[in-house]
C-alpha cells in the first residue's frame, strides 16, 4: 500500500469517527433542548470547546493569538452561532434526519455564498447539480399551498450560516493558522451567545449539564477530526462520507423517537446527496484541470 493510499485510508477512519460523533451529538441535543433554552446548549458547547482548545493556544505562548483580521474571525463566529441555534431548533421540531440531512446540504451553498462574497462566476456545469441538491431541499422543506414549514426552512437557513462559515474559513486560512482560527471561532461564538442565556441555567437536572458537556465535547472533536482528515486526504475522497451522518439521524430518530422518514423526506435526502456528491467530484475535476494547467505553463 502506498503512503497515499494509507493516508486516505487513515482520513476516512477519522471521518466515520467523526461522522458517528456528530449525529451522537445531534441526538443528545434533541434530548437536552427538551428541557433546556436552545441559548444555553449553545453558550456551553462553546465554552467547553473553548476549554479543550486553550492547552494548544497557550502553550507556545500568547502572541499566537495576534490577529489583523478580527471583523472576518467575528463573522465566521456569528454564522456559527445562528448556524448552530437553528440547527438545534430544528431538530426540535421535525425529525432527525431532516434535520440532519438539511444540514448537510451546505456545500451546495457554497458556489452561492462565493458568488454573493466575491462575485465569482459559478461555472455552467456546476448549475445541474446545484439544481439536483435544491429539487431535494425543496421536497424536504414540505411547501404545501398553506407555505412552507418554517422548522424545515430554519433547518435550511443553518445549511446557508454553515456555508457562509466555510467560505469564511477558507478565506482566514490564507493567513491564519488553524488553532487561532478554532479559537476565535470558540471564544467569539460564546461572547455572542452568552449575554442571552443569563437565566436559562437555573434548576437544571444533572443530566442536562452532562449532555450539553458531551455536545461541546462531541463538536470540539468533531473539528479536531474534520481538520486532521483534510488535512491528510483530498475532499473528494473523504466528504462523500459526510452524509452517512444522515443515516446515523435516522437510526437514532427511529430508536429514541420513532421516526420514520417519508418518501418525501427520502426522495429529497437521495437527490440533496447526488447533488453534493456531483459538486464535489465537479470541484475536484476543476482542481486537477487547473493543476495540469500550472504544470504544463511551468515546463513551457
Amino acid at each position: 500500500m502506498t503512503a497515499e493510499a494509507h493516508a486516505i485510508r487513515h482520513a476516512i477512519y477519522l471521518s466515520m469517527l467523526m461522522v458517528l460523533l456528530a449525529s451522537t451529538a445531534a441526538a443528545a441535543t434533541k434530548y437536552v433542548s427538551a428541557h433546556v433554552a436552545i441559548e444555553a446548549i449553545v453558550a456551553v458547547q462553546y465554552l467547553v470547546c473553548t476549554v479543550l482548545c486553550l492547552p494548544r493556544i497557550l502553550r507556545p505562548g500568547l502572541k499566537d493569538l495576534r490577529t489583523e483580521r478580527v471583523g472576518l474571525h467575528l463573522m465566521r463566529g456569528l454564522a456559527g452561532v445562528i448556524g448552530f441555534y437553528l440547527f438545534y431548533a430544528a431538530l426540535d421540531n421535525i425529525p432527525m434526519m431532516d434535520a440532519m440531512m438539511l444540514r448537510q446540504s451546505a456545500p451546495l451553498t457554497v458556489p452561492l455564498v462565493v458568488w454573493l462574497w466575491s462575485r465569482e462566476v459559478i461555472p455552467r456545469n456546476a448549475w445541474l447539480p446545484l439544481l439536483i441538491g435544491f429539487v431535494g431541499i425543496a421536497i424536504i422543506l414540505r411547501p404545501t399551498p398553506v407555505g412552507l414549514s418554517w422548522w424545515h426552512a430554519g433547518g435550511f437557513l443553518s445549511a446557508l450560516c454553515l456555508g457562509i462559515s466555510m467560505v469564511a474559513t477558507r478565506k482566514l486560512a490564507t493567513t491564519e493558522p488553524t488553532v487561532r482560527i478554532l479559537f476565535y471561532y470558540c471564544v467569539l461564538s460564546l461572547a455572542c451567545v452568552l449575554p442571552f442565556t443569563v437565566n436559562d441555567f437555573n434548576g437544571l437536572a444533572l443530566l442536562d449539564w452532562l449532555a450539553m458537556i458531551y455536545i461541546g465535547a462531541a463538536i470540539y472533536w468533531v473539528l479536531e477530526l474534520y481538520t486532521r482528515a483534510y488535512g491528510m486526504a483530498p475532499t473528494a475522497a473523504i466528504a462523500p462520507i459526510n452524509y452517512f451522518a444522515v443515516v446515523l439521524a435516522g437510526v437514532w430518530g427511529w430508536l429514541f423517537w420513532d421516526q420514520v422518514p417519508d418518501r418525501w423526506s427520502v426522495l429529497g435526502s437521495v437527490l440533496v446527496v447526488i447533488g453534493g456528491l456531483l459538486t464535489i467530484y465537479l470541484a475536484r475535476e476543476k482542481r486537477v484541470d487547473e493543476t495540469a494547467v500550472r504544470q504544463s505553463h511551468s515546463g513551457a
